[in-house]
């Protein structure tokens, strides 16, 4: 009897040690997620779309010399993962990149966090902000599954395409186990303890990028991993969504940016982009050496020369103004 005496009360330890670490990485979440809502606000606006607020920051010239550049991130990401890029379209065009509820500085949605209702997000936002088109729009990974969404949704509005890395509705991505062990706890503090030391090809936590701080900041708030969560939870459904989608593009101007960094998946990889390209008649693949999965970051020249082709081809299509520069 002893020896179950001593057995529960070392089980009991555990358990009462094991609640407190949580209390406390609880705690400690809790008051770091304040301290960097208040360290970092956000740098553009936040607009009503669908009962809630979505955060979109818009940078160069307004008026004449359109479209308006429209970018959206990969999944999981928010508006500050084009920061190496978005300042550097402004210079030849209106640029707006923008983070889907629950990511960056947006509120939370009720709403489901499939391609289809980001979609209807982003349309909200574009025009209750007063974003008018035609656009170009520029999608990163799972962004590139949501562009390609909306453009079959409204076509009207969408007039270019620049994707990088862009998913492909054919190749269902899975998040690893240990990944969904991490965002799940989130509300304990341990994806912002550890976030420093992994993931270092991705710009949220990458120091050699200026946007470091910040970025990791919003990244490892509770509200953003669960919506990350969120949004993988709902890849069957993404994916179906862009499956039942319109393909043409017609003579749409679209660029294919296409990162060689696994030489394994290559060429299965390589032909599912180039299909995407083939989906306009003015498409056009470009294969970006030097650079993992994030182009934007890795190379963020060759995106910036890619929106100002499909920018320029644009204008030249619909003989819009010429470009109009920064004072």
């Amino acid at each position: 009897m002893a020896g179950y005496r001593f057995l529960y009360l070392g089980l009991g330890s555990v358990v009462a040690l094991v609640s407190a670490l949580a209390l406390a990485g609880a705690i400690y979440q809790a008051a770091a997620s304040r301290l960097d809502r208040e360290r970092y606000p956000p740098p553009g606006r936040l607009v009503a779309a669908g009962g809630y607020r979505l955060h979109v920051l818009c940078s160069g010239p307004e008026g004449g010399g359109g479209p308006t550049v429209v970018m959206d991130a990969g999944i999981g990401e928010c508006s500050l993962g084009w920061g190496l890029v978005q300042p550097e379209v402004a210079g030849f065009a209106r640029a707006c990149a923008y983070d889907r509820a629950g990511l960056g500085w947006s509120d939370v949605a009720p709403t489901p966090r499939t391609s289809g209702q980001m979609v209807a997000d982003l349309h909200a936002l574009l025009v209750n902000s007063g974003v008018r088109p035609p656009y170009v729009l520029v999608g990163h990974s799972f962004g590139g599954l949501n562009v390609r969404l909306y453009a079959a949704r409204f076509p009207e509005e969408v007039a270019g395409m620049v994707l990088v890395d862009s998913a492909h509705e054919e190749r269902e991505p899975r998040l690893p186990l240990y990944m969904r062990l991490g965002l799940l706890t989130a509300p304990l503090g341990i994806p912002r303890v550890f976030a420093q030391d992994v993931v270092t090809e991705n710009p949220i936590f990458d120091r050699r990028s200026k946007y470091h701080p910040a970025y990791r900041a919003v990244a490892v708030g509770t509200a953003y991993l669960e919506t990350a969560r969120r949004e993988w939870a709902a890849v069957d459904e993404s994916w179906a969504q862009a499956r039942g989608s319109e393909k043409s593009l017609g003579d749409m101007p679209l660029v294919v940016l296409f990162a060689k960094f696994d030489d394994e998946v290559f060429p299965r990889l390589l032909k599912l982009q180039t299909e995407l390209a083939g989906r306009s008649t003015a498409g056009r693949l470009v294969v970006v050496e030097g650079s993992g999965h994030h182009i934007q970051h890795d190379r963020p020249e060759v995106v910036i020369d890619a929106v100002r082709e499909v920018v320029e081809a644009v204008r030249r299509k619909s003989r819009l103004p010429a470009e109009v520069r920064k004072p």
